[in-house]
């Protein structure tokens, strides 16, 4: 094989993209009234035993941070923890009106911690990117052999 077609052939590789991941996150209530409020993470894929909900009620205009989930699937025999992923968020507002929003969500590209999710008034929740200095809760939920 010669130089030239060597250089092609690794100049055509694209490296995979990175899967856009969210493992913890912000839902910021925009309204005048309380919310209820449901986050799902899913575990390992096409296994329900590791998927968890959080249901939780945000009062007007307050914030409920969702923190990273780690679990073992394969205890005794690998040691390995796994991180799960946010795939939907659930609103019941005051009125009724129940509001949706599943993975991929808007604007999220890579893995990332620490989104927001901001639920208005004019009935939507719009995805964006953390407010917050990434740094503040870089080691949030980490023992001391992942910090």
């Amino acid at each position: 094989m010669s130089i030239d077609s060597e250089h092609i052939s690794q100049s055509s590789f694209k490296m995979p993209r990175a899967p856009p991941h969210v493992y913890s996150c912000f839902v910021i209530n925009r309204t005048q009234n309380p919310i209820e409020c449901t986050v799902h993470y899913d575990g390992r894929p096409n296994e329900d035993k590791f998927n968890e909900d959080v249901h939780v009620i945000i009062l007007e205009n307050g914030e409920q941070f969702f923190s990273r989930r780690l679990f073992q699937p394969d205890l005794p025999d690998s040691y390995c923890k796994w991180v799960k992923i946010i795939t939907s968020i659930k609103v019941k507002k005051q009125n009724g009106k129940i509001l949706e929003l599943h993975y991929p969500f808007d604007h999220v590209h890579g893995p990332i911690r620490n989104w927001e999710f901001h639920v208005c008034d004019h009935d939507d929740i719009l995805s964006k990117p953390s407010t917050r200095p990434a740094n503040l809760l870089k080691y949030e939920g980490l023992d001391e052999y992942e910090r």
